[in-house]
């Protein structure tokens, strides 16, 4: 195996940590899967799943097997080890593997060290890795870890044909035995539960046309000065939660002199819609619908956006913004607006277009990653010659910065992938901000944009922002959602909470509307509330109906506040 090969897999493999519980043993298996908790497994051309039969010395262990892989495939399953107790120290990786006829490769274990500028350390077993057919064998790993270490990442591979298992994995840290404790599965007991029920901050209801906000006032104390706050969704199709974040909005609005409303839409579709808010222009319906998801062509937004229509006939006023880059068509006619008498400067824009349309499948189901690096050449050659155009133009400084901002979301809809697109969101928000000098903005997108942490949006604002930013994630935990599934885009289940979520905790005190503040859990780290400081399941689905809806979530990391809703229904899709 190309050693190459793995340490690029490596760079998109990382997975959250915990310091607690790693699973080294595999006794925990992600509900409703044979895949043990903790652990990201990529095997294409293989398969794995948890076997109860071969085993070393608990209940079960990790077994992968060849299934006609390609050539240069591999099977491999990656844990993330807590970097703080790792850097600068010296560990040893010590597991047992057992073989069956493995042959044009090897299985054994891996261990990588990350740092800022790349891979500082690594070790795969190349050399001693074990072929052919062997009992269970302790095999090791030592290696150093460079203290500027940024991720420390681990587990075990097979690569060529055959069958081999994992288990009893024991990590050394300068000599010491890593403890690896098990995961919180238990019910909610009467103390958590109490102190639960005296910490948060219960909400009247959902519904925006109710006309008290006295429950809603906490949110002064909560969000205090702050410029810019993110509101969550655990789903792209509860009714409930829309809902709620629409009287939210109301309230920053009216008592808070938040001006600027910005959505997880595309940018140039989402100030059309703010046309119509301020002036009145055009369907609002259609414009909705223009927004390119079903997501946002809702009853309940539709609701939102004629509220904001009404409320700009008082003295405040507030705009309706967008900084996804989904799209680039609306962007391209923005551009050729401005050069209609500019024959060079069309010309160059029309190609962009006829280039991008040849990867984008109707121009509205475009897959990331899908255009050529040749493409993408030509694409940015041409923008460059209509950005020097542009600033020939005899505009308005807001014009020509309008202009500007549309040639950047055709750059940004090229290079944008999984890991990018929240990087392009933040920046597309502080462009925003950029315009509206002193505004304070409230931002509409999904819990894993709005998040502090990982690839989230939250996690590439500006330090300058980052302390003038409040996430608001939120959860619901029983009822259905609008989701595109098996049976279309319809009404679907959710999936119940267990034991070991958060949502387990939330549903069970006398509170079915709520807020809990995770900035002051985390600083009075409270005996019966210390759950929310570690890694449960919680719910994050999306735009699409998952089998498996929840997913080990470092809760009071990702966002400062939490709100609750116990029952959703699906949100309301527009004829």
């Amino acid at each position: 195996m190309k050693t190459t090969l793995l340490c690029l897999f490596l760079c998109l493999a990382k997975v959250s940590f915990s310091q607690e519980f790693l699973n080294l043993d595999f006794e925990y298996e992600i509900r409703g899967t044979e895949i043990p908790k903790k652990w990201y497994i990529e095997t294409p051309g293989y398969i794995a799943k948890m076997d109860e039969t071969e085993k070393y010395r608990s209940e079960r262990s990790l077994m992968m097997t060849s299934n006609s892989p390609a050539e240069n495939q591999f099977a491999i399953f990656t844990g993330n080890f807590p970097v703080t107790l790792a850097k600068g120290r010296s560990i040893e990786f010590t597991g047992h593997v057992k073989t069956e006829s493995v042959t044009n490769g090897y299985a054994g274990l891996w261990w990588s060290v990350d740092g800022e500028a790349g891979v500082l350390g690594f070790d795969n077993m190349e050399k001693e890795g074990l072929t052919g057919t062997n009992d269970w064998q302790e095999v090791s790993i030592r290696i150093n870890v460079d203290k500027n270490a940024t991720d420390v990442t681990f587990g075990g591979l097979l690569t060529g044909l055959g069958t081999a298992w994992f288990d009893d994995f024991d990590i050394r840290i300068d000599g010491k035995r890593f403890e690896d404790l098990p995961p919180r599965v238990t019910a909610p007991t009467m103390e958590e539960l109490e102190w639960l029920q005296n910490n948060v901050y219960p909400l009247s209801t959902y519904d925006p046309a109710n006309k008290s906000d006295k429950d809603l006032e906490i949110m002064d104390s909560l969000i205090g000065d702050t410029h810019v706050v993110g509101l969550g969704e655990v789903t792209h199709g509860s009714s409930e939660i829309f809902q709620m974040k629409h009287r939210i909005i109301r309230f920053l609005a009216e008592k808070k002199n938040f001006g600027i409303f910005s959505m997880e839409a595309n940018m140039p579709e989402a100030y059309r819609l703010n046309d119509y808010i301020i002036s009145g222009k055009k369907n609002p319906t259609e414009l909705i619908k223009d927004l390119g998801f079903w997501t946002w062509s809702t009853r309940e937004v539709l609701n939102m956006v004629e509220w904001m229509k009404l409320y700009n006939t008082s003295k405040k006023q507030i705009q309706f913004t967008g900084f996804d880059m989904q799209f680039y068509d609306l962007s391209i006619k923005e551009l050729e607006k401005k050069f209609k008498n500019h024959p060079t400067a069309l010309d160059d824009l029309i190609a962009i277009k006829q280039l991008l349309d040849k990867t984008s499948n109707q121009h509205r189901n475009s897959r990331l990653g899908a255009i050529s690096q040749e493409d993408k050449d030509t694409v940015y050659g041409k923008l460059s010659r209509v950005r020097e155009a542009i600033k020939k133009l005899k505009i308005t400084r807001d014009r020509m910065a309008w202009l500007h901002q549309n040639v950047r979301i055709i750059e940004q809809y090229m290079d944008k992938t999984i890991f990018s697109r929240d990087k392009f969101m933040a920046e597309n928000l502080m462009w925003i901000r950029s315009q509206n000098p002193g505004s304070k903005i409230v931002v509409w997108a999904h819990n894993a944009h709005i998040q502090k942490t990982m690839h989230g949006m939250g996690n590439f604002l500006p330090d300058s922002l980052a302390k003038d930013y409040v996430s608001v994630g939120f959860a619901f935990a029983r009822g259905t959602y609008t989701a595109m599934g098996s049976q279309g885009l319809t009404e679907y289940q959710s999936e119940e909470p267990y034991n070991g979520t958060f949502e387990r905790f939330f549903e069970a005190i006398d509170t079915p509307f709520f807020i809990i503040d995770l900035r002051s859990v985390k600083t009075q780290k409270p005996t019966f509330g210390k759950w929310l400081l570690e890694k449960l399941d919680f719910r994050q689905a999306g735009a699409m109906k998952l089998e498996r809806e929840f997913y080990e979530t470092d809760l009071s990391e990702d966002y400062d506040l939490i709100i609750f809703i116990r029952d959703s229904s699906g949100s309301e899709i527009l004829d």
